[in-house]
């Protein structure tokens, strides 16, 4: 696969890619879907720990994810095709690396985890959206991320932090109002994106 012909397509291509592929059968536009989307499992592969002379099969794995993806993806969804790629392709990776080192779910575990009962596609988001809500939180400064994990993701009382943290009660609820803020403008801008 010549990744040099892989490209960012504006989005009304893509569409008629997508339709040329599900509706007419054509090839031609699967296999510039799948090159045009080679970048993904380059990019999962850059976010793993493995050994050196794994590199070539995880690539492969991570292709095979992605040609799978391609012919199972479902456009009319309206989910985008990166976000549902990057977890198969990111799981079929670490699946492979499970198979070596044991340190993984396999294959059909994972499928029946992120299929459960629900509709995949909704799970890809959720999961999705979790991840840019803790990207976002690094984006804050380290009191304010503090403050936030305290308040709200560990429940503890603000009085606590506060006296924890030699702050008093209303400087911590300033800097949570204002960590709180900030979160809403980086998912905002982020969803502003994915629309």
């Amino acid at each position: 696969m010549n990744l040099q012909k892989a490209r960012i397509i504006p989005k009304e291509e893509e569409k008629n890619l997508w339709d040329a592929y599900k509706n007419k059968n054509c090839e031609a536009s699967r296999n510039q879907l799948i090159i045009n989307y080679q970048p993904l499992v380059y990019r999962e592969l850059g976010r793993l720990s493995f050994h050196p002379e794994q590199r070539l099969d995880l690539i492969q794995e991570g292709t095979v994810a992605l040609i799978e993806t391609v012919d199972r993806f479902c456009p009319e969804r309206k989910v985008l095709f990166s976000t549902f790629a990057r977890y198969r392709i990111r799981g079929r990776m670490l699946n492979y690396l499970g198979e070596k080192m044991e340190n993984y779910p396999y294959q059909e575990d994972w499928e029946k985890e992120l299929a459960g009962d629900k509709d995949p596609q909704k799970d890809v988001e959720i999961i999705f959206l979790q991840e840019q809500l803790e990207k976002s939180m690094q984006k804050l400064s380290p009191r304010e991320k503090e403050v936030l994990e305290e308040t709200m993701i560990k429940d503890l009382p603000a009085e606590e932090v506060a006296l924890r943290l030699s702050i008093t009660t209303s400087y911590l609820y300033r800097l949570r109002k204002r960590a709180l803020r900030r979160l809403r403008g980086f998912l905002s801008h982020l969803m502003r994106q994915m629309k």
